[in-house]
């Protein structure tokens, strides 16, 4: 099957809701497949991830149509505006949203301030959603519906000029249900996430000595996080609480490149992420959901472990265009000793890439991926995926 999923759109933290699987991916790319664990507005990440400077006052605009068979025909977009501190690297302010053909829209809007000589941030995003989408069970999927509203608030400092920490809390309802006359129930596993409310608080960090955050050609990128949410249950629109909730969600993620020859780039990417059995489904973990690996659908694997390995070789044609080949692999399960392939497996493909902005070397990216069971998936982003 064909499909494009749409990732950093948003960049909003929907980290913890379904929401975010339509609206997410790598911490570079801009469109992609994946739920990231903080997704915020794509103009935003682009003006305070970068090291190219930006003039001060400046408006972007980033519209992207997509086509996806999950929820259909549409078009997203991202607008901010760009301005920089003294001694700081850019700051911004911005807006996203996308709709699509199936009913499915989201808006968020958000903003990241880097001041004291490039040592703090923070930031404040929050969005509502309401999507369309199948979750897989099996052989059948279940047809459901999700709106919800989140907010996030982060501080980050950096320790040196490689080595950076930070913290966030989210706040997020959400709501449920079956988008089908007729269904009338649904799972026992889905129950308890049909009303909740979510609060969490994540500690990340990382260590970064990438050349370039577009279009690194040498360095690494070793990230991790942990999370604590607190969920509460409801019943009957609210009115009732059924049950309170926690639970913990990790990830480590490793990135390298490598130049090779006069304009080739080795890049990899290894990563793991575990969740406990508290966890709700659309915050848990999976291959091509937590990853972002390429082949495989973002509800298809869903479990509370999981670890990939990716792959990529990265040319350029001329200034302007570029392609990648890639491979990767990828395993769950619901104890870290129980991770198998059974849960994931290989894939491999091929894609092109259109430099939009030679400034920034950020590209405009169009991949096509199979995977060991014969599936097709087309991929458009703006990015690489890592």
């Amino acid at each position: 099957m064909l499909s494009f999923h749409l990732n950093k759109v948003m960049r909003l933290s929907y980290s913890f809701s379904a929401i975010s699987i339509v609206l997410c991916c790598s911490s570079t790319a801009l469109v992609a497949q994946n739920r990231l664990p903080e997704q915020r507005t794509t103009v935003v990440d682009a003006a305070t991830k970068t090291d190219v400077g930006f003039r001060s006052g400046s408006f972007v605009v980033a519209p992207i149509p997509f086509s996806n068979p999950t929820i259909g025909n549409g078009v997203t977009l991202g607008a901010g505006y760009l301005f920089e501190l003294p001694g700081s690297k850019p700051s911004a302010v911005g807006f996203g949203g996308f709709r699509s053909a199936n009913g499915s829209e989201a808006y968020a809007a958000g903003g990241r301030v880097n001041f004291d000589s490039g040592r703090w941030t923070l930031g404040v995003f929050g969005g509502t959603a309401e999507v369309f989408y199948d979750l897989s069970l099996g052989r059948r999927a279940l047809p459901l519906k999700q709106s919800g509203e989140a907010v996030e608030f982060l501080v980050e400092y950096g320790i040196t000029s490689e080595i950076t920490a930070g913290a966030s809390f989210g706040y997020l309802k959400s709501l449920i249900g079956p988008d089908s006359r007729n269904l009338d129930s649904l799972p026992e596993f889905l129950r308890p996430d049909l009303d909740i409310e979510v609060a969490k608080v994540s500690f990340y960090a990382a260590i970064d000595t990438r050349n370039n955050t577009f279009y690194p050609t040498s360095g690494t990128l070793l990230s991790g996080k942990i999370s604590h949410a607190k969920i509460k249950d409801k019943a009957f629109a609210g009115s009732l609480s059924v049950s309170d909730r926690s639970y913990q969600k990790g990830k480590i993620s490793v990135v390298g490149f490598k130049s090779i020859g006069g304009n080739g780039v080795v890049a990899g990417k290894l990563l793991m992420c575990g969740s406990d059995d508290a966890s709700p489904f659309f915050d848990t973990c999976g291959v091509g959901f937590a990853d972002g690996l390429r082949g495989f659908g973002s509800l298809d694997n869903l479990k509370d472990w999981s670890a990939s390995a990716q792959i990529e070789y990265r040319g350029r044609f001329s200034e302007r265009f570029g392609y990648v080949a890639f491979a990767g692999i990828g395993g769950g399960g619901n104890r870290l000793d129980s991770i198998s392939v059974n849960n994931g497996g290989t894939a491999a493909g091929i894609g092109l890439r259109y430099r939009i902005s030679k400034k920034f070397g950020l590209d405009y990216a169009v991949d096509y991926a199979i995977n060991q069971e014969g599936e097709k998936f087309l991929y458009l982003s703006i990015g690489q995926r890592f």
